[in-house]
């Protein structure tokens, strides 16, 4: 079939090519073989060629002669609307006149037409021409070209493209050349177009127009056959996985024996698990193989389901149509009016009268006189009382009734009131309804005259004919409890619509009207049933016979459960849904704040009346009912709830009370849940009151702690809801003060928080937690939950929390180091604090690790227990101020003596010999090592002042940290021991001889194991001190130099003339003597007879101060000084003798320069200084 069509179209394009116009046409026996050998369908193909044919210019006339006399129309119209759906503007041929568009071509809509091949294209561009938007190009084999024109085109660009074309035919132009009358042109070529078969052409466009539209082709649902195959594959893959698992699992025992028989149904299970699978699989790829076969026929089968689609709307347009004109008959019946009777309205018009109506001879009756109808009216008043009260059975409703006017009139309270009488004497003939009024509001004054009137009278005389009053008084009140159920309903509808709009929900089931309030909140429905309700069981009233008498009642459901005691009444008299819905609103609003006040005054800051509570109630206005709650002693807030949304709200507004307030409007049930979320509030305002007061005063917040809920109720306790922590900058970070907030009281603590200063960084950088916490007692103290907090109350808490801060650090320093302490209450009475009082026991186990001292250097000369007092808080280095208490031994200096020396440090009592100092402590440090320390400096300065006293020296300036005394005419000493852990520090004023030998006393004054020793030390050296300094004076240029090698070693040395001098301290004859000896010269080298003559005689003289020895001299320690000027003397004299001083004097630059070098040596010796 391909080839064939190949062939045509390159046949008819070979023809076109040529220019040839007649073409040899089959004859109907080749058409009947091109059928034959095409098969089905294959006419479609031959007509492609012959349109091929008819586009290059051949005669359609003949080609359509030569067909089949009973198909040949059928091929016109075929050839036709295939040239119109390549859209070929313009043909000739030579047997029809120009083509125009067919109406019916929008039929032709969405078929794929083969146009040839893409060469057949490129020869005739400007025939097969086809719109790019109404294409869609599908690759096809051999390379044609299949396109598919959609030709369901808008109205607007249709007649666009009309225009266009009419214009095209009218003045075509092709390639630029100009076409004539009757012809047009194809890439240049001028195709005439013959007249001569115009009427067939019109024919022809005709019976096209008249095709119907085509259907509507349905794909919806469709689902592509790959995707179909897909999931089942990916299905079957997931399933295989399944099933090998599954078999894995299965395990296998050993083939022993005994366990053959096991193994085989592990074996089986296991095959039957796969053939299973198989089996299952195998259903489904018959199915899809099902569908593979059907899909290949799915051109048709989609064609039969448009069809059949297209069938049924008809079906459903034919029978609606049916329906319809059946409604209409039935409508049109009530509609038809009778015939008019036009001879007796014409006789009625005219004479007045109709001789044709029967007449019924009638005689009126005559009108009455007035004394005549009061007598008639006399009578049937008395007729009706008598019959009313003797011979009818009234009702206990209508027990309330008069009898006036010849009527009786019923009443029946906030319902109706009836008008009944008689119509003659006969007592067992019945009542007649005379008239009918509503005994509430809202509702007309009388029942007007219609329908309803009729109605009511024509039921209420049928019942009283029948039942009597009993009968008429139970439909008159069911009509009236009807009624005013319909006005409840009708009122609720009202009120949903204008001001209760979006927030009420109406429904109507039977004989009740169920509101709904409230419908935007969270949490159960709310509403109230209005209904018609009977009275089963109870005690009967007087008045009442019927256990089951129907009445209006009202239902309240709250939270989806009904109340049994509903607080709203209905007033039946004026009915009001508004006023019910507002009186339940307001219930349920009272009972939200009872609830809530209820469990806020199990609490006790509420409860013992700490804090206010109000609860205001109104029974018909929820607005005017509120909580008023006291938050902190400046704060209060009251809670109200908006009667319509049912909103609650918190005035005044804030901040924190807007977010309580979205809160309380999130809860399913406020009555039980409010009181926490006003507990939150009460704690948030009051924990930033005391903060902003807190801030004021110079603390610091600290925002790094904010341990969890749970951390927080199990340091301070489980009711605390919300903590605030602060600190002052001279506290440790390891300590904080408190303040937390619960609906038990608000409380102050102390916390110790773990250390971050001596962690890692990582450590560090975590969230600060709380290890331990202790309450604050607050005895004294003004609560903030009941006053503003102030400075004062601020300063006493800070107080109070420094000195347990001190007490806790001191017990477990304390507890470490094994030292018996013990608390016992009651503290100083001038402290601003009540704390207990701390006694120590000394010395403890490891009591002498806080002593840097000896062994000897003990608290002897103290009593064993001490006692710790907190006074309060320095205000400029917010420090903990204590005082400590002791009792000292008889042993010790006299009382008076201390004190007067002392001075404000320590004070001694002057009879018992307690002694008691001042100690201030910064926050977070422990007390017993300054506590020892300064017993360890009064035990130092003890033993000083003990010796000053021994040796009778005096003192000049006295403290715990410094001592000054006098120990010669101008010589001070200046002794500092701030504390023992630094060495103690020796100094002296300026001009003392000491000076020069000041780092060695140091050593001697650290290392010696009494002050004594060092006073002796500076009584045996200040002699010799002095007189250096003299010979000092008495030389200028550094002509001589006192090396000092130790305290009890010296070296004099002169230059001019030079010589050495050496001064020991040795002891001699059981006292202490200092040696001068002159050392030898250099080389053996002698002195000249004036100087060495001056020194022998010194060396030989013995006096009272001093001894010749003739190597040396001997000189007592007050005498030293004298001997030294003695020899100073000589060698002042002698630079003025002429001679040299020695013998054989080596070069003077070389001499001096060995001096220079000695003296340099001696000076880095004696400049070596040990510190401890």
């Amino acid at each position: 079939m391909g080839d064939i069509r190949r062939q045509s179209a390159a046949a008819a394009a070979a023809a076109a090519s040529r220019g040839e116009h007649g073409l040899d046409c089959p004859s109907p026996r080749k058409w009947t073989a091109v059928d034959q050998k095409l098969g089905r369908g294959g006419w479609f193909t031959w007509l492609h060629f012959i349109a091929g044919v008819w586009s290059a210019g051949g005669p359609l006339a003949h080609l359509l002669d030569a067909a089949p006399r009973a198909n040949r129309r059928t091929y016109q119209l075929h050839i036709e609307a295939i040239c119109w759906q390549r859209k070929i503007a313009e043909v000739r041929v030579a047997d029809c006149r120009k083509l125009e568009r067919p109406s019916g071509a929008e039929g032709l809509k969405g078929r794929e037409v083969e146009v040839g091949t893409e060469a057949d294209q490129q020869r005739m561009p400007g025939v097969l021409k086809a719109e790019k938007d109404d294409c869609w190009d599908f690759a096809q084999p051999q390379g044609s070209i299949v396109k598919s024109v959609n030709m369901a085109d808008d109205t607007n660009g249709r007649h666009d493209r009309e225009r266009e074309h009419e214009q095209r035919h009218r003045h075509p132009s092709v390639n630029g050349a100009q076409e004539a009358k009757h012809s047009r042109q194809v890439n240049g070529d001028v195709l005439a177009i013959e007249p001569s078969h115009a009427k067939l052409s019109t024919a022809m466009g005709d019976r096209i127009g008249q095709l119907p539209p085509e259907i509507e082709h349905i794909t919806f649902g469709y689902l592509p056959f790959s995707d179909v195959i897909t999931r089942l594959v990916q299905e079957t893959f997931n399933g295989l996985s399944d099933c090998i698992k599954e078999m894995s699992e299965l395990q296998t025992p050993p083939t022993n024996g005994a366990m053959v028989a096991e193994t085989q149904q592990a074996n089986v299970r296991k095959k039957l698990r796969l053939l299973n699978f198989a089996q299952e699989r195998r259903a489904q790829f018959i199915k899809i193989l099902v569908l593979s076969q059907w899909s290949r026929q799915v051109e048709s089968i989609s064609r039969v389901i448009d069809m059949k689609v297209w069938l049924d709307r008809k079906k459903g347009l034919y029978e609606d149509a049916c329906n319809w004109i059946g409604e209409l008959k039935r409508i049109l019946g009530s509609e038809r009016m009778p015939n008019p009777d036009l001879k007796a309205a014409l006789e009625a018009l005219s004479l007045g009268k109709a001789p044709g109506l029967p007449d019924l001879g009638y005689i009126p009756p005559e009108p009455l006189s007035s004394q005549q109808l009061l007598k008639a009216i006399w009578e049937i008043n008395t007729q009706l009382s008598l019959r009313l009260h003797l011979h009818e059975t009234i009702p206990p409703a209508f027990r309330d009734f008069s009898v006036v006017n010849g009527r009786a009139t019923f009443r029946v309270s906030d319902e109706f009131e009836v008008d009944l009488s008689i119509a003659d004497n006969d007592l067992s003939s019945q009542l007649y309804f005379i008239d009918f009024r509503f005994a509430f509001e809202p509702t007309p004054a009388e029942l007007p005259q219609g329908h309803l009137r009729n109605e009511i009278e024509q039921r209420v005389n049928d019942l009283l004919g029948r039942e009597g009053l009993k009968g008429c008084y139970r439909f008159l009140h069911d009509f009236v409890l009807s009624h005013k159920l319909n006005i409840f309903r009708q009122q609720a509808h009202r009120l949903s619509q204008e001001r209760w709009s979006e927030h009420l929900r109406i429904e109507a089931v039977h004989l009740s009207v169920i509101i709904q309030y409230w419908i935007s909140r969270p949490g159960g429905k709310n509403w109230i049933e209005i209904g018609i309700r009977r009275r089963k069981g109870g005690r009967k009233s007087w008045f009442s016979q019927d256990e089951d008498e129907p009445h209006i009642g009202l239902r309240w459901f709250r939270a989806g459960k009904e109340v049994r005691d509903v607080p709203a009444t209905a007033n039946l008299r004026e009915l009001s849904v508004e006023a019910i819905l507002k009186q339940t609103i307001s219930a349920h609003t009272n009972l939200i704040f009872k609830e809530t006040r209820t469990k806020l005054r199990e609490r006790d800051i509420f409860g013992r009346k700490i804090l206010n509570l109000k609860h205001t109630r109104s029974a018909t206005e929820s607005a005017d009912s509120r909580l008023s709650i006291q938050l902190t002693a400046s704060q209060a807030c009251t809670i109200i709830q908006e009667p319509v949304t049912g909103r609650l709200a918190l005035l005044p507004p804030s901040s924190i009370r807007s977010r309580a307030e979205r809160e309380l409007n999130s809860l399913a049930s406020p009555e039980k849940e409010a009181a926490s979320i006003i507990a939150q509030l009460r704690a948030i305002a009051s924990c930033d009151e005391v903060e902003g007061t807190v801030r004021c005063h110079g603390w610091e917040v600290v925002n790094t702690t904010k341990p969890n809920l749970e951390s927080l109720r199990q340091h301070f306790g489980h009711d605390t809801l919300r903590a605030n922590f602060f600190r002052k900058r001279a506290w440790d970070a390891q300590w904080l003060l408190a303040f937390t907030a619960s609906l038990a009281g608000d409380m102050w603590w102390i916390a110790k928080v773990n250390d971050t200063t001596s962690r890692s960084e990582a450590a560090a950088a975590l969230v600060p937690s709380v290890q331990s916490a202790f309450e604050v007692p607050m005895s004294g103290l003004r609560a903030p939950a009941s006053k503003e907090l102030t400075g004062i109350d601020l300063l006493r808490i800070e107080c109070t929390a420094v000195g347990l801060i001190s007490q806790y650090v001191d017990t477990r320093q304390l507890h470490r180091e094994s030292i018996p302490h013990k608390l016992v209450g009651g503290g100083l009475k001038q402290s601003s604090s009540e704390l207990p009082t701390l006694f120590v026991h000394f010395p403890g186990r490891r009591a002498q690790k806080f002593q840097r001292d000896s062994e000897s250097e003990k608290l002897a000369w103290s009593s064993q227990n001490i006692k710790i007092f907190f006074k309060g808080v320095d205000a400029v280095t917010s420090s903990g101020d204590h005082l400590i208490m002791a009792q000292k031994n008889p042993t010790a200096l006299r009382s008076h003596s201390l004190n007067a020396m002392i001075g404000e440090c320590v004070k001694f009592h002057p009879t018992s010999g307690a002694f008691a100092f001042r100690l201030s402590t910064p926050v977070g440090h422990s007390n017993i090592p300054a506590i020892l320390d300064r017993l360890a400096r009064i035990q130092r300065l003890r033993d000083y002042l003990a010796t000053l006293q021994a040796l009778r020296l005096p003192t000049n300036n006295l403290s715990l940290d410094h001592l000054e005394f006098t120990y010669a005419p101008d010589c001070h000493a200046h002794i500092s021991f701030a504390s023992t852990q630094v060495p103690p520090q020796l100094s002296f004023h300026a001009g003392n001889p000491h000076l020069r030998i000041q780092d060695q006393l140091i050593r001697l004054f650290r290392e010696s194991k009494g002050f004594h020793l060092f006073i002796q030390c500076l009584e045996l050296t200040l002699p010799l001190m002095r007189a250096f300094t003299a010979v000092e004076a008495a030389h200028t240029n550094d002509k001589v130099v006192v090396l000092p090698r130790s305290l009890y070693w010296y070296q004099t040395c002169y230059e001019v003339p030079p010589v050495r001098f050496e001064v020991k301290l040795r002891q001699r004859r059981g006292g202490a003597k200092w040696f001068v000896q002159p050392l030898a010269l250099p080389n053996g080298e002698r002195r000249k007879p004036p100087i060495q003559d001056q020194l022998d005689f010194l060396l030989k003289d013995r006096c009272e101060d001093w001894v010749g020895l003739g190597r040396g001299v001997a000189a007592s320690v007050e005498g030293v000084e004298l001997l030294l000027k003695r020899i100073d003397n000589i060698f002042q004299v002698a630079p003025s003798v002429t001679e040299p001083a020695v013998v054989t004097e080596p070069a003077p630059s070389d001499e001096k320069q060995d001096f220079k070098g000695q003296k340099r040596k001696a000076e880095n010796e004696s400049a070596v200084v040990v510190l401890d």
